[in-house]
C-alpha cells in the first residue's frame, strides 16, 4: 500500500526529467541570440588621432587622445589639427562614429604606428579619414600610402573633397606579435589620419576555404590573404550600428543598390526569434538583427515570376573578392517551401537552394562565401541575384536575401590598392625580375656596342676622309681587297658574305677566259684585255697583268664615286 502511494510520486519525476532532458537537447541544438555573451578582444587598439581628449562614443567604445598613444606611434614632428564641428554632405558610416572625424594628426614624412599584439589571429584595421582645416596644409591636397610589413592598404590616397567623411575596413591574419603601420606621404606631400582601430576579432569569422563562381569548384588558402571589406549590407532593413553588431561593425540599408525595388518587399520578424544553429552561422558572423530582415519577391504568389531580386555595386576591377551571403527562412509557413537560385555575375552559384534541408528548422541563421575571380568581372562591379528555381515540385516560387558582404581579397603581391606591394611595382614577383633581367642584358649589350664603336672612332686613321671608305677603321674589313683577293695569302681571309675557291686554291678569283664575251647588261659581264677597260664604264673591276680579275663591292664602289665627286 505504501508502494501505491510512492508510483504517483515516481511518475512525475520521471515527467519532469523528460522535459528536462527535451529542453537540453533542443537547446544543444540551437542557440537563442539573446543568451550570446558579448566578444571581448584580447587587443582593443582604439585611437582617435590628434584629439586632446579620450571620446566616448554612444555606441560605449572610448578612444584614447592622441596624448594617451603617442608610445605607439614613431614620427619626427608632432602636427595636429581639430574642430568642435565638421559639417558633411552623406556619410557610410555610423553616426555615432561622427566624433572620430572631428581631429586629426598630420604626418609629414614617413612615420609608423606599433601594437603588440597579445593574442596573435583574426585582427579588424578600421581607418577614419576627412580632411580638416588647418592654417598651413591643406588636407584636400595630402596624398599617401598605407601599408603593413607584408601588405599595401592604400596606395597614393587622398581625400579631395572636405565635406566627405571615409571609413575603411581590413581584416588580417596575424602571426607575430607585434603589427605595424606605415605612413608613407607622397613626394612633397603628406599624410593625415582621424581614427584607428586595431582590433582581435574571433575565430571561425572567416575559413580558409570557399566555393567559386561557378558552381563547382573550391578555393583553399584564404587564410594567406587580407581583406578589405567593401560593402556590408543589411538588405531589408534599416542601418545597423556597432551598438547593435557583436563585432561593433556597420551595416548599411541595400536601397541604394537594389536594381530593381519595385520587384522586391520587405519582411521582418523579432530579432530574438532569429535561431542559431552550433555547425551553422554564429551571432559574430551577423547579428539577428540582419537575420531577422530580409527582402523577398513582391510577386511571389505569380506561378511563374520572370525576375530576379539583384543587387549591383561598383568594385575594382583587378582584385578577387569574397561574397558572403546571409539567409534566414521569415517568409515560409512551413519547411519545403523555398526553393531559389543564386548567381553571381550572370553566373549560376547556387541551384535550387534548399533553407530547410540545410537548417531542418525555419528562422534559422545560414550563409555561404563565394569567391569571384577577377577575370569574371564585368564593367567593374558585382552582381548578385535570387531568383524562383525552375522545375520544383512543390512550393511557392519565391526568394530571399537577409544580408550581403562584399569583400575584395589581397592579390599575388599582397596588395589591396593596386600592382604596388610592399617592396614597389608588383612585389618584385617573379615575372618582374625576368623581365628587368632581360632589360638590364640589353642595356649592357648596347653600352658595350657603344663603347666598342666610340674605341674605333677614337683610333680612325687621320686620312680616312681620304681613303676608299670608312670601313677599314669602323669595320673589320679589308677594302683593298674586298670581296676578291689577288694573291695567295688575301685567299686566306674570309669574304663576309663567303668565298669561292677555284680549283688553283685562290679564293672567288677568276681569270679572262672564265667570264662572258662582252655585253651590256647594265652589270657587270664582260672586260677588255690586257689595259682593264669594261663596257659600260667603271664597273668596279680591274685587271691585272696577269690576267686575274679583282671585283671590288658595289656598295663600297658607290661610296668612292660619290666621295671622287
Amino acid at each position: 500500500m505504501e508502494g501505491r502511494q510512492n508510483w504517483p510520486i515516481s511518475s512525475l519525476s520521471l515527467l519532469l526529467l523528460f522535459n528536462l532532458l527535451f529542453i537540453l537537447v533542443n537547446s544543444t541544438s540551437a542557440i537563442d541570440s539573446s543568451s550570446v555573451a558579448a566578444y571581448t578582444p584580447p587587443d582593443n587598439y582604439l585611437i582617435d588621432c590628434g584629439s586632446p581628449q579620450d571620446t566616448k562614443l554612444d555606441d560605449g567604445r572610448t578612444f584614447k587622445s592622441d596624448s594617451a598613444s603617442r608610445s605607439y606611434l614613431e614620427t619626427n614632428e608632432d602636427v595636429q589639427t581639430s574642430v568642435d564641428y565638421i559639417s558633411v554632405k552623406g556619410f557610410s558610416v555610423s553616426s555615432s562614429a561622427l566624433p572620430l572625424f572631428r581631429s586629426a594628426r598630420i604626418l609629414k614624412a614617413v612615420s609608423k604606428y606599433t601594437f603588440y599584439i597579445t593574442r596573435p589571429g583574426w585582427h579588424w584595421v578600421r581607418f577614419y579619414f576627412h580632411p580638416l582645416p588647418h592654417p598651413v596644409y591643406d588636407l584636400t591636397s595630402a596624398v599617401f600610402s598605407i601599408t603593413t610589413d607584408e601588405v599595401v592598404l592604400l596606395h597614393d590616397f587622398f581625400v579631395k573633397d572636405n565635406s566627405t567623411l571615409v571609413f575603411k575596413e581590413y581584416l588580417f591574419n596575424v602571426s607575430g606579435d607585434r603589427f605595424s603601420l606605415l605612413f608613407k606621404p607622397k613626394e612633397r606631400s603628406y599624410a593625415f589620419i582621424n581614427a584607428i582601430e586595431v582590433v582581435s576579432a574571433p575565430d571561425g569569422l572567416i575559413s580558409d576555404s570557399a566555393s567559386t563562381v561557378p558552381q563547382g569548384g573550391t578555393l583553399n588558402g584564404l587564410f594567406q590573404h587580407a581583406f578589405e571589406v567593401c560593402y556590408r549590407l543589411n538588405v531589408g532593413g534599416p542601418t545597423i550600428t556597432p551598438m547593435n553588431d557583436t563585432l561593433s561593425r556597420t551595416w548599411l540599408p541595400d536601397t541604394p543598390y537594389n536594381v530593381f525595388p519595385q520587384g522586391a518587399q520587405n519582411a521582418s520578424i523579432m530579432p530574438s526569434a532569429v535561431k542559431y544553429q552550433q555547425s551553422g552561422a554564429t551571432p559574430y558572423i551577423a547579428p539577428s538583427w540582419v537575420y531577422a530582415t530580409a527582402d523577398e519577391m513582391a510577386e511571389s504568389e505569380t506561378l511563374q515570376p520572370n525576375f530576379n531580386l539583384t543587387w549591383q555595386m561598383n568594385v575594382d576591377p583587378g582584385f578577387s573578392y569574397l561574397i558572403r551571403m546571409h539567409f534566414c527562412d521569415i517568409v515560409s509557413q512551413a519547411l519545403n517551401d523555398l526553393y531559389f537560385n543564386v548567381y553571381i555575375n550572370s553566373m549560376m552559384s547556387v541551384s535550387g537552394l534548399d533553407l530547410s534541408s540545410i537548417n531542418n528548422a525555419l528562422s534559422t541563421a545560414y550563409y555561404t562565401d563565394f569567391v569571384l575571380n577577377a577575370s569574371s568581372i564585368r564593367n567593374g562591379s558585382v552582381r548578385v541575384q535570387v531568383g524562383p528555381a525552375s522545375g520544383m515540385q512543390s512550393g511557392i516560387p519565391n526568394a530571399i536575401l537577409n544580408g550581403l558582404e562584399v569583400i575584395k581579397i589581397s592579390n599575388s603581391v599582397r596588395s589591396l590598392d593596386g600592382l604596388f606591394g610592399v617592396d614597389g611595382p608588383s612585389g618584385g614577383g617573379r615575372t618582374m625580375k625576368i623581365v628587368a633581367g632581360v632589360g638590364l642584358a640589353m642595356a649592357v649589350t648596347a653600352m658595350l656596342l657603344l663603347a666598342i664603336v666610340c674605341i674605333r672612332w677614337q683610333q680612325r686613321p687621320r686620312d680616312w676622309e681620304k681613303r676608299n671608305s670608312f670601313s677599314s677603321w669602323l669595320l673589320p674589313l679589308h677594302t683593298s681587297q674586298s670581296f676578291f683577293s689577288t694573291s695567295r695569302s688575301s685567299s686566306r681571309r674570309s669574304s663576309m658574305f663567303g668565298s669561292r675557291t677555284s680549283k688553283s686554291g685562290y679564293s672567288s678569283n677568276f681569270s679572262n677566259q672564265d667570264l662572258p664575251e662582252d655585253k651590256c647588261t647594265g652589270h657587270i659581264t664582260a672586260l677588255e684585255k690586257p689595259n682593264g677597260k669594261v663596257c659600260g664604264g667603271d664597273s668596279g673591276v680591274s685587271v691585272g697583268d696577269d690576267s686575274q680579275v679583282t671585283v671590288t663591292s658595289p656598295l663600297f664602289s658607290q661610296i668612292e664615286n660619290f666621295q671622287g665627286r
